[in-house]
């Protein structure tokens, strides 16, 4: 017994030194040189070669969908990034493609003339009259900690957060984790910036925050404001909202900033300055036109418009798909095509009226429609959590997906997806989401979407949308609307 003992106590002891030692050698360790092959499938700035991605190639037999071609998608990507780009160089401070602004107005100013090139019938603008929008003027977020200033470049506001006085909030930082209610324990957060760790599982639609009600919490306890660290991993720069209180969100290496200093023991000073107005008054609107088929029904093709930032995933990609399947479906004569397609450049539902335009005037606009697809973020590089890193790999990020109707339908769509390598979730969703969540169940309906962490950042940049995966989906709606058309 004592000499197992003695075995077991020399065997730890030698596990201890064995580590120690190991520690000692990864610290003293010179950096390794480059490999000089380099990064073969990357490109700068650090994104995915276009053509490095898994690409399937086209049957024989479904040769007539070459046309729907990933390179020219992404062309037409960029064009939609550059309507953004130009918003963002007129000042505009919220910028991007949002409803009431100059963004959006020239986004429907650019679909229409993809209508008007296609020669689409019946072209014309359904206009609706805005809920007042939240516009902000001017922002400025500042920190200080041992006397010192700073501010960090992903250093955002909340979103529909009233303005603060002119010389704005200057408040305490308190670390409350993921803002549980075992977090906030022990903390007295009353009148200071409540600083939490936001998960996203993945994006903005779905994160800790929402699920554990943090935001909420913090303000029930007494919080002037609330900061939000967004995401595990990068540094994305994001425009959360607080349920229009104060405060502020960092990307995650910022939010490590604050949150080392405050382990430390350093007091830290956020002073936030917003100057922003509920502007009433504006005016946006849909834009619609029609492919003419041989018969009085149709199928409805809809994409929203409207866009925080660059918006590449969100929507970009979808418009870019609907003016592929556009120019398409426009080489084709009227005398090949049954049913009309009905295109629609949807205003959106980040501030406007979405869809339920259509879903309130079912009876008139739903009434000779057999099918509906909506085309919002069908495309995104699929990526994996290494450390504090988010990865892009060569493949394209399966979807969530809905299809309401027949039993023929389901079989017609789920055969498409995996004829052109469109890869979804085994479960699929129990309702439309999106644009088209309103009216999915007004009349036979597809989409696929995807919602990553990138999603409503001002990071959702061309890099991060595979032409490779508009391709695959274009070419997969196409034959779901050529088989719809033989039912």
């Amino acid at each position: 017994m004592r000499r197992q003992l003695k075995i077991s106590l020399l065997i730890t002891a030698t596990s201890v030194a064995l580590i120690a030692q190991n520690e000692t050698n990864r610290a003293s360790r010179q950096p390794l040189p480059p490999n000089p092959l380099g990064q073969p499938l990357i490109e700068a700035p650090g994104h995915v070669r276009e053509d490095a991605f898994i690409h399937i190639p086209l049957r024989p037999e479904d040769a007539k969908y070459k046309d729907l071609d990933g390179t020219r998608m992404k062309a037409i990507l960029n064009e939609v990034i550059a309507i953004s780009d130009k918003d963002r160089a007129s000042g505009t401070v919220f910028w991007g493609r949002n409803v009431g602004t100059q963004g959006h107005a020239d986004t429907q100013t650019w679909v229409e003339n993809y209508f008007r090139k296609a020669s689409l019938k019946n072209i014309h603008r359904q206009p609706f009259d805005l809920r007042p929008q939240w516009i902000p003027k001017s922002f400025a977020i500042n920190f200080t900690s041992v006397g010192k200033a700073f501010t960090l470049g992903s250093a955002r506001p909340q979103m529909n957060a009233v303005s603060t006085p002119a010389g704005g909030l200057d408040l305490d930082l308190i670390w409350v984790g993921m803002g549980t209610a075992a977090d906030f324990a022990g903390r007295d957060v009353k009148g200071k910036a409540a600083l939490i760790q936001d998960i996203p599982t993945p994006g903005v639609l779905n994160h800790a925050i929402v699920f554990e009600q943090s935001v909420q919490r913090a303000f029930q306890q007494g919080a002037a404001a609330v900061g939000i660290v967004y995401g595990i991993s990068d540094n994305f720069a994001v425009w959360e909202g607080s349920g229009g209180r104060p405060g502020f969100n960092v990307g995650y290496e910022d939010g490590r900033v604050l949150r080392e200093m405050l382990g430390k023991g350093q007091s830290v000073k956020v002073n936030i300055k917003l100057d922003t107005e509920l502007r009433a008054g504006l005016k946006t609107a849909s834009v619609l036109g029609s492919l003419p088929g041989t018969t009085d029904e149709d199928i409805i093709i809809m994409a929203h418009m409207d866009a925080y930032f660059g918006g590449a995933l969100d929507n970009g990609s979808g418009l870019a798909v609907m003016m592929g399947l556009l120019e398409h479906y426009s080489k084709i004569p009227q005398s090949q095509r049954r049913r009309s397609l009905r295109f629609m450049g949807s205003a959106g539902h980040h501030g406007g009226p979405g869809a339920n335009w259509l879903h309130d005037n079912r009876e008139a606009e739903l009434k000779k429609t057999v099918l509906m697809i909506n085309l919002e973020h069908v495309s995104a590089v699929r990526t994996k959590y290494w450390g504090p890193k988010l990865r892009m790999t060569t493949a394209v990020s399966p979807m969530r997906w809905w299809v309401w109707g027949s039993p023929a339908l389901m079989n017609i769509a789920t055969s498409a997806f995996n004829r052109f390598n469109v890869g979804v979730t085994a479960d699929m969703d129990d309702n439309a989401s999106g644009e088209m969540g309103s009216v999915s169940r007004d009349a036979p309906s597809i989409q696929v979407i995807t919602s990553p962490e990138v999603k409503h950042t001002e990071q959702d940049r061309a890099e991060w949308v595979p032409g490779v995966g508009m391709e695959q989906i274009a070419r997969a709606y196409a034959k779901i609307i050529d088989e719809v058309n033989k039912h």
